[in-house]
């Protein structure tokens, strides 16, 4: 099976980081500063557009996202541990002879030094993500083709499963006919479970889920 996995919400807990960049972010730009709880649902979006979900106008982006960048470059992307069971979960997942890729709206370079910097890099075949140079993959759904064209899986869509925790992953994956499984630890309501193809509760769930496929 080939596996895709979002990192920000369902492999690592990168919420303390991310919360903190983004409320710094906020005030300095003048914003009111949103609070933790309404920040559990900053995660998951690409940043550009995740500011402006939580109210910050389209002229101020562009010096909002530089502004985050800057933050989670310098501390940011330090505040972040992996989910309970993952460190077991991956080896055992390459042992058995799985294709790990990330799909990531994070960007790529760092979501390569975060899980670099956790261990676990090594077990990815492939470490895809969004593009903050040339912003040539502003959307799940391009990293997500990015991702096939990089490990030549066009054609072998239905030997994949999109592991996530939002909406976007889903919105990402079913136009090319990836099925997504969306976990219950990440950022997600229950709204955007229903709508997937699989909900997990667990790294069980998803051994079983990979077992069954």
């Amino acid at each position: 099976m080939n596996i895709f996995l979002d990192v920000d919400g369902t492999l690592v807990n990168s919420f303390p980081g991310i919360s903190r960049c983004a409320q710094l972010t906020f005030a300095d730009l003048g914003y009111p500063v949103p609070t933790l709880e309404q920040l559990h649902s900053f995660p998951g979006p690409p940043l550009e557009i995740a500011l402006g979900l939580f109210g910050m106008k389209a002229e101020d982006i562009p010096r909002g996202v530089a502004t985050f960048r800057g933050y989670y470059h310098d501390f940011g992307w330090q505040e972040a541990e992996l989910f309970p069971g993952w460190a077991e979960a991956l080896p055992r997942w390459k042992a058995a002879g799985h294709t790990i890729c990330t799909a990531t709206s994070k960007g790529e370079d760092m979501a390569r030094q975060m899980l670099t910097h956790l261990g676990v890099a090594g077990y990815f075949d492939f470490i895809g993500g969004a593009d903050d140079a040339t912003g040539s993959r502003p959307t799940k759904r391009h990293v997500i083709e990015w991702v096939l064209d990089s490990m030549n899986l066009r054609g072998h869509e239905e030997r994949i499963l999109m592991v996530g925790d939002r909406h976007h992953d889903v919105e990402g994956a079913r136009p090319l006919g990836i099925r997504t499984a969306l976990v219950a630890w990440g950022h997600g309501s229950q709204a955007e479970f229903d709508d997937a193809d699989f909900f997990v509760s667990s790294i069980e769930d998803i051994d079983a889920l990979l077992a069954a496929l």
